[in-house]
């Protein structure tokens, strides 16, 4: 037969292994955020970055005025 000290001391290791549980999923949460995050940034900078010269659709890039105009 189990004492009271010994269910305490059950729940006690239950609820740090939990807790322990928790933080490792919150970690790995943030480590794929921040992946995320990167890979979302280095998406835009390469569907930002234009040649010059490069036609677009019938538009020209204009280096004088750093916006694309229409032929």
């Amino acid at each position: 037969m189990s004492t009271k000290r010994d269910e305490r001391k059950q729940r006690a290791e239950e609820h740090r292994a939990k807790q322990e549980q928790l933080a490792l999923q919150r970690k790995w949460r943030s480590r794929a955020l921040i992946v995320l995050a990167a890979l979302g940034l280095i998406a835009m900078g390469v569907m930002s970055v234009r040649r010059d010269g490069e036609e677009n659709e019938g538009r020209v890039w204009s280096k004088e005025h750093g916006h694309w105009h229409d032929k």
